[in-house]
């Protein structure tokens, strides 16, 4: 994937940001721009080919509304929503096939931070990393379906708007997980009832996945997908492919996997570093912060995001 990071002062400024890396990636502002009160945010209104998506920072006021509607929960940053097209006359939530569900953002903090871009094709993904050592991250864009014409379009996040839970990315959870299903057995938008991943949350106190199940409890020995990763020949740990399933004929069939995104132990990896693997180059981060001593139980699994990178970088 590409790779590029720029610093930004605020919530605001960070959808400034985004704005001008995607619009030189090719993707169309169809808005952009504040309100009245300069309170209620800035908001960004983008798409490429026929997937479009609202994001739009918050802080002071919730971003779902567009007057002054005072927050206290504490959370500031970006939040992002899916739609399936643009109307210049309706308002944020307005938008055609607007989705609320799920609430997807990256956390800015209240200070400055850098934000780091992936860019490959009309995927996008984006980690911000804050003082303390603390990361958020979060993507959206297309799925490569292994079946042209089988939907794609998603979002997921490692927070989300409202709630103090966290997920991996792309764990497929109803908080930060939604994608577009198209086959012949259903239709529509999918938050995680549909669509399983290799971490999967089962309400809060267990775990199921695909094609690596788990067994019933949430820690490091009982999560085959993390298990398998760990100790491979030479004592090194392995990274994970992102796979997705969907419900199809009564079982499990494969439906999107990421060629350049993965999960990976954190143990022996500093983030932000960049590690050859043979000709490869990948770079690494933590998917909020990487613990001492490590953490290895949910949510996270001590497991960080490793990014394959454009042989050009």
């Amino acid at each position: 994937m590409k790779h590029y990071s720029s610093r930004y002062t605020s919530a605001d400024d960070l959808v400034a940001v985004i704005r001008q890396r995607l619009e030189i990636e090719g993707w169309t502002v169809n808005r952009y721009g504040g309100f009245s009160d300069p309170r209620i945010g800035i908001q960004l209104m983008i798409s490429k080919a026929s997937s479009f998506f609202c994001l739009r920072s918050f802080g002071e006021s919730s971003p779902y509304v567009d007057y002054y509607s005072a927050s206290s929960i504490g959370q500031r940053g970006v939040i992002i929503s899916a739609a399936s097209g643009y109307s210049g006359s309706a308002g944020f939530t307005n938008q055609p096939g607007f989705q609320s569900s799920p609430k997807c953002y990256v956390e800015s903090g209240a200070d400055a931070g850098v934000c780091h871009f992936f860019v490959s094709g009309d995927l996008v993904m984006f980690v911000t990393e804050r003082t303390g050592g603390k990361y958020s991250c979060l993507s959206f864009g297309v799925l490569p379906v292994l079946s042209a014409g089988s939907g794609g379009q998603f979002v997921t996040s490692t927070e989300s708007y409202l709630s103090t839970q966290r997920q991996p990315l792309f764990a497929n959870a109803y908080a930060t997980f939604g994608v577009r299903l198209a086959h012949t057995e259903w239709s529509g938008w999918d938050v995680g009832g549909r669509t399983w991943g290799p971490l999967r949350p089962n309400g809060q106190g267990t775990l199921i996945g695909v094609p690596h199940f788990h067994q019933n409890g949430t820690s490091y020995g009982s999560v085959g997908a993390v298990s398998r990763a760990k100790g491979l020949i030479g004592g090194l740990d392995g990274l994970i492919p992102i796979t997705l399933f969907t419900e199809y004929g009564g079982g499990f069939a494969p439906y999107a996997e990421l060629p350049e995104i993965f999960l990976l132990p954190m143990d022996s990896f500093e983030p932000g570093a960049v590690y050859e693997l043979g000709s490869h180059k990948f770079m690494i981060f933590p998917q909020y912060v990487k613990a001492f001593p490590a953490d290895r139980n949910y949510p996270h699994f001590n497991l960080g995001i490793a990014v394959l990178l454009d042989g050009a970088q």
